[in-house]
């Protein structure tokens, strides 16, 4: 179980920043606007004592490196000092410990480490066998316990001896495993709760080695177990949050199932959780009552008085997922960690950022709106270009217009179709889930329609959509399943989908082995295709068949492949097509369809792909940049 979880809120629209920026010459036709969003991430805040009994806050940083560093404020002065991590930057914490001997400690990138507040320095580090910490503990001796992902491992730090014992993986399956509970009993039992496909208890004994599966058939569900320790010694939980699951008394090893609600009562407390750790009290009994990162602003109170400092701390900013353009020529783009969503003016070479519903993965300007497809509540939602941002009850602007989570978490795609009156979005299902639905938005009701898998294709996801006509839609899919699920299809499909019957009219492996179909194009009375990444082909709607396929050169390839790619981009002034690839730009002859090579990038190429004003827009990394077509 975990100590002060910060609680999510749902509908955060609003201005958080304008800036101008300046166009950076990169050559050969290509700038960079610069970051798009300049914000850091934090994955775990801890209130804490540092030299002299200071209070001091900690925080684990990320931006679009991945986690980078570790931020350490002084909350008396507001003076900053950022760590940098005693190994390389990559991956991201999601679950940190602050022991009961003030130390910090994360798991990630393939390392463990240990930051000491007091001497403000790491004091150990260590490249480890697995990935990431999805959970820590501290048992009765002091030993520091992390459960592993994606395969389920163990390790323990002793601070006494500085040592780290790799206990191995303690549990196998056929997906990649999330332990997101951990908890040890009075005689030295460590139990690990995992999710999310089938939940699974993992009982370990450190002086046996031995391991124990508790959930056996049907106590096996999905979603994630929750564990606890009590101050009566033993640990308490339950097999799924989600699923209802009931309450289960662990201790030596042993399962004991009840009846009972699952509820926390009595519990012995640690200053642990995942990435969304939130530990507010200091020792003299101030506590932190809130703090932003975009901003650089902390307040602390401390019993009825109030203490507001600014912070510093350098970013290479958040990672931008796409971008798209507006009707009125503002480059517009989600950001993940921290989620914002922008825009940019290329007139005026400025950037707004506003505060974001989730993670804009994807979207579709028409007329003027824009619908993005948010992570992780799988939702819809408009933003009108002709309004400013607004959070004002009913005139909120950008408004959610609706959402499936379980079938459309991880959105990949939005399509208007505007004769017809209705958007889709479709996308990858809840975690541990196999096979992604669609959701249907009809403009004119207001009213929504979900499509599950087995009403589309079973088994698989709609990574991509081409609007053939006022009704018709050829997509394409991803045998990928929902994140931590279990892959079931062998090869992905190329489908005709019917908008009014809202049902599948064909459906065909054309490119057997396949497992994505990643774009979809329509270029007259043709489209345009990616599958796998590499290999771009031509299809005959009306014969439904391959005109033409040809794989992406070496020097270019493969193209971006984001959770919406946006590989094609159609410059509307003269009909011709661009793909847009990890190291360059190509364009379609449009008579042969043969791929020629337009420019080589000076700049890894994240994220596709916009045009305006004769300029193809793109995403490095956190960074805005463009191509200046002849």
């Amino acid at each position: 179980m975990y100590i002060g979880l910060r609680s999510v809120c749902l509908f955060l629209f609003g201005l958080v920043g304008c800036y101008c920026s300046s166009a950076q010459d990169l050559g050969s036709g290509f700038y960079d606007y610069g970051v798009a969003c300049p914000e850091s991430n934090d994955r775990g805040v801890v209130a804490t004592t540092g030299a002299g009994g200071k209070n001091v806050v900690l925080a684990w940083l990320f931006d679009h490196r991945g986690g980078y560093g570790l931020l350490s404020i002084d909350v008396a002065s507001g003076a900053s000092r950022l760590f940098d991590l005693p190994f390389p930057p990559g991956d991201a914490p999601y679950a940190s410990i602050l022991s009961s001997d003030n130390k910090f400690y994360a798991y990630f990138n393939n390392h463990f480490a240990a930051f000491d507040p007091v001497k403000n320095e790491f004091t150990f580090s260590q490249k480890a066998f697995d990935v990431t910490a999805m959970a820590f503990t501290e048992d009765d001796q002091g030993l520091i316990w992390a459960a592993t992902y994606p395969n389920g491992g163990l390790v323990a730090y002793n601070p006494k001896t500085r040592q780290l014992v790799n206990y191995g993986f303690v549990n196998k399956e056929p997906w990649k495993q999330y332990p997101r509970a951990i908890a040890a009993d009075a005689d030295g039992w460590i139990y690990i709760g995992i999710g999310s496909t089938e939940t699974q208890i993992i009982a370990f004994d450190p002086k046996t080695k031995e391991t124990r599966k508790l959930l056996q058939g049907d106590k096996r569900l999905k979603g994630w177990p929750s564990l606890y320790r009590s101050r009566d010694g033993a640990v308490y939980g339950t097999a799924s949050m989600e699923e209802g699951g009931k309450r289960i008394k662990l201790s030596d090893g042993v399962a004991v199932f009840t009846t009972e609600e699952f509820k926390v009562t009595n519990e012995k407390p640690y200053i642990a959780g995942s990435q969304s750790l939130f530990y507010k009290k200091f020792p003299d009994g101030s506590v932190i009552k809130s703090i932003d990162f975009g901003l650089r602003e902390l307040v602390v109170t401390h019993g009825a008085g109030e203490k507001k400092v600014n912070f510093k701390y350098a970013s290479e900013g958040s990672l931008v997922m796409a971008v798209d353009v507006t009707l009125g020529g503002k480059l517009i783009g989600g950001t993940t960690f921290p989620m914002r969503f922008f825009e940019f003016d290329p007139a005026a070479n400025t950037f707004k950022r506003h505060k974001a519903y989730g993670q804009f993965n994807a979207s579709a300007a028409f007329k003027n709106a824009v619908y993005f497809a948010s992570y992780p509540y799988g939702a819809l939602v408009q933003y009108n270009t002709d309004q400013p941002v607004s959070n004002d009850g009913t005139a909120a602007n950008p408004v959610v217009l609706g959402a499936d989570k379980q079938n459309v978490h991880r959105p990949h795609r939005v399509l208007v179709l505007d004769q017809l009156g209705k958007v889709l979005m479709t996308g990858t299902p809840e975690y541990g889930y196999t096979g992604g639905g669609m959701l249907i938005y009809n403009k004119g009701g207001g009213t929504i329609n979900t499509l599950a898998d087995s009403q589309l294709i079973p088994d698989q996801s709609t990574m991509s959509m081409a609007a053939l006509d006022d009704h018709r839609v050829l997509a394409g899919t991803t045998t990928a399943p929902g994140t931590g699920g279990l892959k079931k299809a062998k090869e992905a499909v190329l489908y005709l989908f019917d908008a009014k019957t809202l049902k599948p009219i064909w459906q065909e492996p054309v490119f057997p082995g396949t497992q994505t179909y990643s774009d979809l194009h329509k270029a007259g009375a043709v489209v345009f295709g990616i599958a796998d990444s590499r290999l771009f082909f031509v299809f005959d709607p009306i014969k439904r068949s391959v005109i033409y396929k040809e794989t992406l050169p070496d020097a270019l390839g493969p193209v971006v492949t984001v959770q919406s790619p946006r590989v094609f981009v159609k410059d509307p002034s003269t009909g011709e097509r661009y793909l847009i690839c990890r190291k360059g730009i190509l364009k379609v002859n449009r008579s042969s369809y043969k791929l020629e090579t337009v420019a080589l990038s000076p700049v890894m190429i994240e994220a596709g792909g916009a045009y305006y004003n004769n300029k193809i827009y793109f995403v490095s990394n956190s960074h805005l940049c463009s191509y200046q077509l002849n």
